[in-house]
């Protein structure tokens, strides 16, 4: 019995150790020539209680669109090839500043 408890225990405490849940996938990579954040529509305020959606490069005006958020991250869609992004990849922000945190798959 005292071993299953520490069993138990010992997955409790990795489980809580992960920053993004696992359903979100974990960061394979950094993508490319991406913008030092990106950007809400205009009247737009970002927060750390919701991803918004379309987030926008402010360099050229590439929209990127939600998909999936959890624990303060978001992840979206880009237009296929930009910022060296496939289709079966998605780009995590954080929600509260339009930062970008990776490259996950879909």
């Amino acid at each position: 019995m005292k071993k299953l408890v520490l069993s138990l225990f010992s997955i409790f405490l990795i489980s809580c150790s992960t920053s993004v849940p696992a359903v979100m996938g974990e960061i394979i990579r950094q993508p490319e020539n991406i913008p030092a954040a990106f950007v809400p529509e205009d009247g737009v305020t970002l927060n750390r209680n919701s991803c918004k959606s379309p987030m926008i490069d402010p360099r050229d005006g590439t929209e990127v669109r939600f998909i999936r958020s959890e624990g303060g991250v978001g992840d979206y869609e880009v237009p296929e090839g930009k910022y060296g992004i496939n289709r079966n990849e998605l780009l995590r922000l954080y929600c509260e500043n339009g930062e970008v945190a990776g490259v996950v798959k879909k």
